[in-house]
């Protein structure tokens, strides 16, 4: 089933806190900023929808390139039939 292009990628909630975390204890070890859950969690949303796509589409261009390898790689295996 293909995905509709304007559909969101929405992350678990579980994954959405891991994340929101990571950024706020980068920024703050890094930039010596302390920044609270709600701004970690806005930082995270733009990202996702403003610089995700490029890594979304980088993941599923590698995904490409590794079955039609894969692919190729079959027939090899065919045996000659004559």
């Amino acid at each position: 089933m293909r995905q509709k292009k304007e559909e969101i990628i929405l992350l678990t909630k579980e994954q959405k806190t891991t994340a929101a975390v990571k950024i706020r204890d980068y920024i703050a070890e890094n930039f010596d900023i302390e920044i609270g859950n709600m701004q970690s969690e806005f930082f995270l949303e733009y990202i996702t929808n403003n610089i995700g796509v490029y890594y979304y589409n980088k993941a599923v261009a590698d995904s490409l390139a590794f079955i039609s390898d894969k692919t190729e790689d079959m027939y090899l295996l065919m045996k000659d039939e004559g």
